[in-house]
């Protein structure tokens, strides 16, 4: 794709953060759609029309053309996420929610296997009136109409009006959740709830996480990297292939730590922070001639996956109140875009294949300068500063705000209070949390 685009210098970090330049833009108009218009037609639409956009791009020619799709791509992609969290949030209680934003984030790392693996197909046939690359994006167009399709007739909005309950079971499926001190989807934006979420650090420290998680991502040049290590193209999309399968294995060790320590979620996930730091580390320790050590590094060092079935089990889990919920899913995907955009710039083309400015940002080496291990490890001293080191602080921040709450909530309690005394809700409500004392946040 880069030779058929003429793509140079840091042509295709621009074509990756444009994307995200595009789903930023559409975040602020998603707090209010996700509000007035029913979350499984929005959703349903959003996909299909993302589809079309997937199909543009294999009609572009040049670099002009790929940034004005890979915009709109992200525009058009930008409601997904924060309506799966809020549905998330409809259908499961709270210790059921990390499991199934678990099978969420892994269909991430499914669809890199799978992408790599159709581009290999497609790149290997021969003879065909266009590129193998636009082929694979015509296929994935077709396939996400199909998915698309589904979701709008399939898929319910609540459990209240799911077609696959019987009346008596919908009623169980709204209570259990509901009993949880949990909130449906309502269709006004509730000021007081916004007004509310504006002043809450835990709003800003949100956006943080997301932030500093994709400012360190390496998934986006993975074949660029690889590639540069010496090997063919053909064989860096199957090198790559144990990455996403190690993400997966991640993905699903945080969600199964999480059942067993249901209430430990912050510890959980500054444990599986180590893996991709870890991974780094190598890519910016070790000399360039170990090629299968630095490309194993690369494979941890892409394994950030597992820290948003976390992120975002919180947000589903600590949030209550419609518009409070909806504006901390947007916040977050909002951190994500910065990210994502911030990231690629790191990779500069002069510096391939280890690119040392990106490396030494992620795991904080203030000089990309020296390749000397002692200076490294002299470095890493000075790596508050840094994006993992600021996810760290940010997300202890944010667990010891709600640890206090909660324990000023279980004072008011013993004190008589009887409005703050943790227990079941009797029906659904639209209170935030701030406002329902009896509601507990999960660590």
């Amino acid at each position: 794709m880069r030779t058929d685009l003429k793509l140079v210098g840091q042509d295709y970090s621009w074509c990756a953060s444009i994307f995200y330049f595009g789903q930023f833009a559409a975040e602020y108009p998603c707090i209010w759609l996700l509000h007035k218009l029913p979350i499984r037609l929005f959703v349903a639409i959003s996909i299909i029309v993302w589809a079309v956009v997937v199909a543009c791009q294999a009609a572009t020619k040049n670099y002009t053309d790929m940034l004005v799709v890979r915009f709109f791509l992200g525009f058009t992609e930008a409601a997904v996420s924060p309506a799966f969290v809020l549905m998330t949030s409809f259908f499961y209680r709270k210790r059921e929610q990390p499991t199934r934003m678990a099978v969420f984030i892994s269909f991430n790392a499914l669809a890199q296997i799978v992408g790599a693996l159709l581009l290999y197909g497609c790149g290997s046939i021969k003879g065909a009136a266009m590129e193998g690359w636009r082929i694979s994006f015509l296929i994935c167009a077709a396939l996400t109409i199909v998915v698309g399709a589904y979701f709008l007739l399939m898929v319910p909005a609540s459990p209240a009006t799911a077609w696959f309950l019987t009346p008596e079971e919908r009623i169980v499926a709204v209570q259990r959740v509901a009993q949880e001190r949990a909130s449906a989807a309502h269709s006004d934006i509730d000021m007081r709830q916004l007004k509310q979420t504006l002043v809450d650090p835990r709003f800003y420290l949100t956006f943080l996480w997301a932030a500093m998680v994709c400012i360190t991502s390496v998934v986006t040049f993975g074949s660029i990297v690889i590639s540069g290590f010496g090997f063919t193209p053909f064989k860096t999309l199957l090198i790559g292939l144990p990455g996403p399968a190690i993400q997966l294995v991640t993905i699903w060790i945080g969600a199964i730590a999480i059942h067993f320590f249901p209430n430990h979620r912050g510890w959980t996930q500054l444990s599986l922070l180590l893996v991709p730091l870890l991974g780094v580390i190598m890519m910016r320790a070790l000399p360039y001639h170990q090629k299968w050590a630095l490309t194993g590094g690369y494979w941890l060092a892409t394994c950030n996956s597992s820290l948003y079935v976390v992120n975002l089990s919180l947000i589903a889990s600590n949030t209550k109140g419609h518009t409070r919920k909806t504006m901390f899913s947007v916040v977050y995907f909002i951190g994500y875009c910065v990210g994502c955009i911030a990231g690629p710039q790191l990779f500069l083309s002069k510096e391939k294949p280890l690119y040392r400015t990106a490396m030494n940002t992620i795991i904080g080496i203030s000089s990309g300068a020296s390749a000397d291990l002692i200076r490294m490890e002299a470095d890493l001293l000075f790596s508050a500063a840094t994006p993992d080191a600021v996810y760290f602080v940010a997300m202890l921040a944010y667990r010891e705000i709600c640890r206090r709450e909660n324990n000023r909530r279980d004072m008011l309690a013993a004190n008589g209070c009887v409005e703050a005394e943790a227990r079941p809700a009797e029906k659904e409500d639209n209170k935030s949390d701030i406002d329902d004392l009896a509601f507990r946040y999960i660590l």
